[in-house]
């Protein structure tokens, strides 16, 4: 519950598939929300070689480390 005017802080994040795209509930993107308690499957069929970034958009979370790399090898 919140109050009038309490200031609440939501735990917000949005990642961000570099290169690649994901189904995710019947369509197609490079990004997912997701907030506290909550899950998601993301189908991907990589199809572009190289070494991409996986990170959150939220403010300070790329910086506290919230990325990684992953690769696509060749067929």
């Amino acid at each position: 519950f919140a109050n009038p005017n309490d200031e609440e802080a939501w735990d917000i994040h949005t990642g961000h598939w570099h290169g690649q795209t994901a189904v995710i509930d019947h369509m197609r993107t490079d990004m997912i929300m997701l907030t506290p308690m909550m899950s998601a499957v993301a189908d991907m069929i990589p199809d572009n070689p190289g070494i991409w970034l996986f990170h959150c958009h939220m403010p300070g979370h790329f910086s506290s480390g919230m990325r990684t790399r992953f690769q696509v090898l060749p067929k």
